[in-house]
Order: C-alpha cells, then sequence, then structure tokens
C-alpha cells in the first residue's frame, strides 16, 4: 500500500515485525491507545500519565512475546501494530501475580499499577475455554489513523491465523472499533463493565 500527499509516494509495508522493531511498535501502541477509556480509567486522564503508564506495561509484552508481531513499515518507521500473544501468552500471564488483581481487596485509586491488573483480571476470566491467540495491542500511530493502515494489518493477521487454522479472541472499549473488528469477521461474543469501562469481547473463528 502507499500513503502521501502533494505528488509524495511512500511504501508502506505490511508484514511481521523483525525483533529490533518490536520496541518501536510498542511505542506506536502507547501512543495510539494513550486516551482510550480503559488507559483513562487506569491512569487517570493526563495523556502523559497514560502514554508513561501504557509503555511501562506495554513494552516489556512485546519483547517477551514468541509469536511474530504484525505491523506497517514506512522507511523504516513503525506506522501500526498488531499484537498476537499464543495460547497461554496473554499478558495477564506475564505479570507478577500480585500485579494481576487476582487477589486485590479495595479498588486501587487511579494511577496505581495494580488497577490494571484488575482488567486483566477480567480480561482472563472470560477468555474462551478453547485454545485461543489473543489479539492486542491493535494501534496505528496518531495523525495517521483513518487511512487504513489499521484495516491492512488487521487483515494481514487474520490471513496468518486462518491459514494456521487458529481462533482469534480480543477486547475493545470502543463501539466504532467493534463495527471495525466485525468488518474483519469476528463476531461479539460478550460484553462487561470493568470500572465503568464497556469492554466487548470478541471471538474469530479460522477461514
Amino acid at each position: 500500500m502507499t500513503i502521501g500527499q502533494y505528488g509524495a509516494v511512500t511504501t508502506t509495508e505490511v508484514r511481521a515485525l523483525a525483533r529490533r522493531e518490536r520496541s518501536l511498535a510498542a511505542a506506536v501502541a502507547c501512543r495510539a491507545l494513550a486516551d482510550s477509556p480503559t488507559t483513562v480509567a487506569i491512569h487517570g486522564p493526563d495523556l502523559l500519565d497514560g502514554l508513561v503508564g501504557l509503555h511501562r506495561e506495554l513494552a516489556p509484552f512485546f519483547e517477551i512475546l514468541p509469536s511474530p508481531q504484525f505491523g506497517a513499515v514506512a522507511g523504516g518507521c513503525v506506522l501500526a501494530t498488531a499484537g498476537v500473544a499464543p495460547p497461554g501468552g496473554c499478558i495477564g500471564a506475564f505479570m507478577p501475580g500480585g500485579a494481576r488483581g487476582d487477589d486485590v481487596g479495595a479498588v486501587p485509586v487511579v494511577g496505581d499499577p495494580a488497577r490494571a491488573g484488575l482488567f486483566w483480571a477480567h480480561w482472563a476470566a472470560a477468555d474462551p475455554p478453547e485454545e485461543h491467540w489473543h489479539v492486542g495491542p491493535v494501534g496505528v500511530e496518531p495523525g495517521y489513523q483513518g487511512r487504513g493502515i489499521g484495516g491492512a494489518v488487521m487483515r494481514h493477521l487474520c490471513a496468518d491465523l486462518d491459514e494456521r487454522g487458529r481462533l482469534a479472541w480480543l477486547e475493545t472499549d470502543k463501539e466504532r472499533n467493534v463495527r471495525f473488528y466485525v468488518g474483519l469477521g469476528f463476531e461479539v461474543a460478550g460484553t462487561e463493565t470493568i470500572l465503568g469501562v464497556d469492554t466487548w469481547y470478541l471471538r474469530r473463528d479460522p477461514r
């Protein structure tokens, strides 16, 4: 695919990311999700707090995932990413037990890292019993959204899952994202409200 304007054309390659590109992909995901309802519920409305908090959570996740991570790359710059974790490899599985929210009594205050654990615990409880591949985080660099880049990356990921016969699962906190994923073959499997955040769970059986 190509993006550009004013006569300039930049070729964007959609592919599995190299290991050295994963930190760049994590940064893109953090910037894309810094103002999401879930991020605001965990870290508060300040975008910098959200960005820093997400980076603390997601950067290690991208580095330790054994499965290929997909993205859109233009001239060495990562513009979008669609992460995917193998069975048993969802983000909660990589966090210390106390940080997952399994044994948290009172709800932690906004900004407390343990607050993220409450979301992870709810997401883990909603996971399907079948072996599945957990999609996310998915994000496009702010300023480049709405150009079809995210859709291209997700189609690439879905094609890979189909080829390997893998069930995909994800959660999202925006209704417009639900429409986006349904267009890719996902189906709404359930809904839940977590700390005031509406959450949709979606699954996609392999084609």
